[in-house]
C-alpha cells in the first residue's frame, strides 16, 4: 500500500501541469439556452455570455468563432483587448466598432437572424503580408501599481501594433491584482497578449484562463506566426509539447517567434532560471530548431540577457518592474521588435 502511495505521489508530482493543460482545452466554450459560443482553438476568454450580450478578452490579434443563436435578436459584442481598427466580419459581412469606447474595447451592435454564424474579428491587414512593429515584456510582480507609466511609453512607441508578454504579470495571482491589471491596461492603447508565468500559479490558474484565455497558444499575423507555451512550473507538459510539436508543423515556412516564461536553459548559469530538467529543455529546444524557430524570448530572471540556444537568437527581458537584477545596470525596461520577413530587430527602450 505504501509502495502503491508514493508511486502514486510521484507520477502526479512529474507532471504538475498536466491538469492544467488539460483545462485549457475549456477556454473559449460556454453555453446558454439562447446561444451557445466556440471560439477557435480557444483564442479568447469568454468574459461574459448572456441574453443579447457576448463579452470576448481577445487572445491574438485575429479571433474566429462559431455563434448558434435558436432564435433571432439583437446582440451586443464586446471584443476586448483588441486592436483598434477591428472589424467584426459576421458571415462575410463586415461590421464596424461603435464609435465610442476605448483603442483596445470594440463594441458592435448587430441584428442575428436564428441559426449557426461564423464571427471573425480582426483588423483589414490581419493577412496582409509586410513588415510590422510589436513590444514585448515580462515580469512585472511588485510594480503593478505603477506599471501604467511603462504602457504610457510603450503607447508612445510608433506604430506599434501590439504587446508580447512572457508572464508574470502579478505578483500572486489574486483577484485584486487581476482587477488592478485590468485598470491598468486601460492606459495602453494597443492589446496585451501574455501567457502566465510561476507568479500567477500562487492564485491558480483558472483565474488567469478565466479573465486573459488560454497560456498555450498559437496564431499567425501578417505573415509572422507565435507560439506562447506555458512553462510556470519550470516546464511544459507533454501535451502541451505535442501542441507545440502541431505548430512548428503549421507554421514551417513562415517567420516564427516562441514565447515562454522561463528559459529551458539558464543563459547565465547562476541565476536560477532555467527548467527542472535539463532532458526537457534540450527537447523542447531541438524541436524548436527543427521547426525553423526565428526567435525565442523569455522572462522570469529579472534583467536583460541577449544570447543564443541551439542556434536561435534569445532575449531574456524581465524588466516589467520586479526587483531587478540592478548589477547588471538594468532596471525597467521592454523591446520593440521590427519585424520584416525571417528578420527581426531588437531594440531596448529603458523605462528607468
Amino acid at each position: 500500500m505504501r509502495a502503491l502511495l508514493f508511486v502514486t505521489l510521484l507520477c502526479s508530482c512529474t507532471r504538475p501541469a498536466e491538469g492544467r493543460a488539460e483545462d485549457e482545452l475549456a477556454v473559449g466554450k460556454a453555453e446558454i439556452a439562447s446561444a451557445t459560443v466556440e471560439v477557435k482553438d480557444g483564442l479568447a476568454a469568454i468574459r461574459d455570455l448572456s441574453d443579447g450580450l457576448l463579452d470576448l478578452w481577445c487572445g491574438a490579434p485575429a479571433i474566429q468563432l462559431a455563434f448558434a443563436v435558436p432564435d433571432a435578436g439583437d446582440w451586443t459584442i464586446i471584443a476586448r483587448n483588441s486592436l483598434s481598427d477591428s472589424q467584426l466580419i459576421i458571415d462575410g459581412a463586415p461590421f464596424d466598432r461603435t464609435p465610442d469606447g476605448p483603442p483596445t474595447v470594440a463594441t458592435f451592435r448587430v441584428a442575428l437572424a436564428a441559426g449557426n454564424h461564423t464571427l471573425r474579428v480582426a483588423p483589414p491587414d490581419a493577412d496582409r503580408i509586410e513588415p510590422y512593429r510589436i513590444v514585448a515584456m515580462a515580469d512585472i510582480q511588485t510594480a503593478l501599481p505603477i506599471v501604467d507609466d511603462v504602457f504610457e511609453m510603450i503607447s508612445a512607441v510608433p506604430d506599434a501594433r501590439f504587446v508580447t508578454a512572457m508572464g508574470d504579470i502579478t505578483e500572486r495571482g489574486t483577484i485584486e491584482e487581476y482587477e488592478l491589471f485590468d485598470r491598468q491596461l486601460t492606459t495602453l492603447t494597443i492589446p496585451f497578449y501574455t501567457t502566465l508565468g510561476n507568479h500567477e500559479l500562487w492564485g491558480g490558474a483558472d483565474r488567469f484562463f478565466g479573465r486573459f484565455g488560454r497560456a498555450s497558444f498559437h496564431f499567425e499575423f501578417k505573415g509572422t506566426a507565435f507560439t506562447f507555451a506555458d512553462s510556470g512550473d519550470a516546464g511544459i507538459d507533454p501535451i502541451v509539447e505535442s501542441w507545440i510539436d502541431t505548430w512548428l508543423v503549421q507554421a514551417i515556412d513562415q517567420p516564427h517567434i516562441f514565447l515562454t516564461h522561463i528559459p529551458p536553459i539558464d543563459p547565465v548559469g547562476l541565476r536560477y532560471g532555467a527548467f527542472r530538467s535539463t532532458r526537457d529543455a534540450r527537447r523542447l529546444l531541438a524541436r524548436l530548431a527543427e521547426g525553423h524557430v526565428d526567435l525565442t524570448l523569455y522572462g522570469h530572471i529579472h534583467t536583460l540577457i541577449e544570447f543564443e540556444n541551439a542556434g536561435i537568437p534569445a532575449f531574456v527581458s524581465g524588466g516589467g518592474g520586479a526587483e531587478p537584477m540592478r548589477g547588471d545596470g538594468i532596471d525597467r525596461h521592454f523591446l520593440i521588435l521590427d519585424l520584416d520577413g525571417p528578420t527581426q530587430t531588437v531594440t531596448v527602450v529603458r523605462v528607468d
